[in-house]
């Protein structure tokens, strides 16, 4: 907002009215123009992490397999820059046609059981064990 407004007036006068040290201003301005390499090449660390993993991993893993590379940075640092390069970590679906184990064949064995007793104690058919 100063950087439009200090076209058309003085830089001083736009920073007072905004309650900004133009020493502050000036700055951010260099800030600005300065190129952000090591954040880029993180960026790049990241998505390639997460391609690896077949889009798999969040920010909490990423932040784990860049530490184990030696390159300090933090979770929230890896969920922001996630969030700049457009990446969402997916979580692997059960297979449909797969088994789901002993399990929960003997639950669906033993629930069939339980029901079909009911509706032959209700029909008349069978009556409840003494």
């Amino acid at each position: 907002m100063i950087a439009e407004l200090r076209e058309s007036f003085p830089t001083a006068i736009v920073c007072r009215v905004f309650g900004v040290k133009r020493s502050s201003f000036y700055e951010w301005l260099q800030r600005l123009a300065k190129p952000q390499v090591r954040r880029e090449e993180l960026k790049l660390k990241v998505v390639e992490l997460h391609s690896e993993s077949r889009e798999a991993m969040g920010s909490r893993m990423i932040s784990k397999g860049l530490k184990s590379q030696n390159i300090a940075v933090g979770r929230s640092l890896v969920r922001t820059l996630m969030r700049e390069a457009n990446i969402v970590s997916k979580q692997r679906q059960p297979h449909p046609f797969r088994s789901k184990g002993l399990k929960h064949l003997l639950r669906l064995i033993d629930s069939n059981a339980t029901s079909n007793r009911l509706l032959l104690i209700r029909s008349g058919v069978a009556t409840l064990p003494a």
